[in-house]
């Protein structure tokens, strides 16, 4: 009797097919780390276009005593993700490194050009920078160990990774569940800020899911910009980190640089440099107030410009102050502030900004 291929075991039993698919990169990681212990110096020395058409050759060789057909590997790197289809549902994604360990960086976490029939991927990695290179072959989700970006987020790969450590444990979430969604990137976006959260001094800065919010590829000195700019920029600060009234200002730091790709070295002068306020409108103060009170008066125009239900900036404000949308934005933002600035009990903060009074 003729053996079946994996398609027809794949319409009877979806687990043997998985399993077979298993035994044949199991076999094919003996095969290249066989070859790589003949052959040293050529394949420490394989590109990674190279070690591509070597890893469909090895999967092909092995083939042999499996339900997989030699000529139904195929190599399509540079159309599609994965690199290597093996019988139209299973594929193999490539990576190597250079370096002797077993880590590097990944494929995009969107998979935008995964082909749509591949529903099991292998990761097979080259360690070449060993002697002699070294090959390990596992399931592309268990080895997915955190995200990273260059120019969009990526994953990044360890092949001893343990199980239960990989970002999709970390995230609670599963594989194909994430690569599936419509909002991956936001998703881990606010992952990584619920992480940043737990110590103050990170921001994640992943390319926004919404083309036009993406950060420049050009990064600027503040020095640089417009006078209107750097208003529009103070205002946009004040309504996103009001604890900068407060003298706290490193997420403030953090978004201008992460989501603007303005670098600022003086960010306390924007807000604090300059004398003391002692006289507010007619009335000489006991106790003198910092100069951003007068920031704050200076700028009301614009922040509260940036306040209304139809805000330019609603979704940094979803994204960074979220508390401001529990109410009315303008008067949770005033809370805000009235809390950042308790020493305010000779003249509310609230008079200086409706009532435009004069600071001196």
């Amino acid at each position: 009797m003729e053996e079946k291929n994996i398609i027809a075991i794949r319409k009877e039993d979806v687990t043997a097919a998985d399993s077979a698919f298993s035994y044949l990169m199991k076999k094919t990681e003996g095969n290249l780390n066989e070859k790589a212990r003949r052959n040293i110096l050529e394949y420490k020395n394989l590109t990674a276009s190279q070690l591509e058409r070597v890893s469909m050759t090895a999967i092909q060789e092995c083939c042999e005593g499996t339900p997989f057909r030699h000529e139904e590997i195929k190599l399509i790197s540079g159309l599609r993700f994965p690199d290597i289809i093996a019988e139209r549902y299973y594929g193999v994604e490539v990576k190597s490194t250079n370096k002797n360990h077993w880590t590097s960086t990944g494929s995009s976490i969107v998979e935008t050009t995964r082909d749509k029939d591949v529903e099991s991927i292998y990761m097979l990695f080259g360690k070449l920078g060993g002697t002699p290179a070294e090959f390990k072959c596992r399931p592309y989700q268990d080895v997915l160990y955190e995200i990273a970006v260059t120019h969009s987020p990526r994953y990044l790969i360890d092949m001893n990774l343990k199980s239960g450590e990989t970002i999709f444990d970390k995230m609670s979430v599963g594989y194909d569940d994430l690569r599936t969604s419509p909002d991956s990137i936001s998703k881990v976006k606010r992952y990584y800020k619920s992480k940043a959260e737990a110590n103050g001094n990170q921001m994640p800065w992943w390319i926004s899911s919404d083309e036009e919010a993406a950060v420049s590829m050009n990064i600027r000195l503040w020095k640089d910009l417009s006078a209107n700019e750097k208003a529009d920029l103070i205002a946009q600060i004040i309504v996103l980190f009001p604890e900068v009234v407060s003298g706290k200002y490193g997420k403030a730091a953090l978004w201008l640089a992460g989501a603007k790709g303005i670098v600022c070295t003086n960010i306390r002068d924007l807000f604090s440099a300059g004398g003391k306020v002692r006289i507010v409108g007619d009335q000489t103060l006991k106790s003198p107030l910092p100069k951003v009170v007068k920031t704050l008066r200076d700028k009301f125009d614009r922040v509260k410009s940036l306040l209304k239900n139809d805000s330019p900036i609603l979704d940094y404000i979803y994204e960074y102050n979220p508390a401001l949308l529990c109410g009315n934005l303008y008067e949770s933002w005033l809370s805000e502030i009235t809390k950042e600035l308790p020493y305010m009990a000779e003249v509310p903060i609230r008079s200086i900004l409706e009532d435009n009074l004069d600071l001196k």
